[in-house]
């Protein structure tokens, strides 16, 4: 997305679902293809927080895995595979990166209400992971293992 449609978006309040792990996959082929300055612009996920617009993050499986914290890993530190940082200034924080893969996903097909957030009524849909992606660092984030995953209250998941 450019600038001018992403200007667009914030007008028009629309959600934007990006594959942020394009930065990660093929931002070494979008530099090359598309020089330095577009290149560096893809999945300007801070850009669009900056605006105000609602950003969740998508894997485009089964083109790449649905592991989310590769996305949120992707998106807080845009490293290519050969570890280029491409567009150091869309670098978003773990907060708000975490935000995307839980509420603001949940937002984006109206069930706000009862996904994305721990809180009293809501489903008990989560995770249990081995290490605090807010505390530990932000290159290790893509390397997190879940240790349980729990939905609606039911153990689904869970590692030895």
């Amino acid at each position: 997305a450019r600038e001018d449609q992403l200007d667009r978006m914030a007008k028009l309040n629309m959600i934007a679902s990006i594959f942020v792990g394009h930065v990660n996959y093929w931002g070494d082929v979008h530099l090359k293809n598309l020089g330095p300055v577009r290149g560096s612009f893809i999945s300007p996920v801070k850009a669009a927080l900056d605006r105000g617009i609602s950003v969740n993050f998508h894997t485009d499986t089964p083109v790449t895995m649905p592991y989310f914290f590769h996305s949120v890993w992707s998106a807080v530190n845009r490293v290519t595979r050969t570890g280029t940082v491409l567009g150091a200034d869309q670098c978003i924080n773990v907060w708000d990166a975490l935000k995307a893969v839980t509420i603001n996903a949940a937002y984006s097909y109206f069930e706000e209400n009862e996904k994305g957030s721990l809180k009293a009524g809501k489903k008990a849909d989560l995770i249990i992971v081995d290490q605090n992606p807010l505390t530990i660092d932000k290159m290790l984030i893509k390397d997190i293992k879940i240790i349980a995953a729990i939905k609606e209250g039911e153990i689904l998941y869970q590692t030895e």
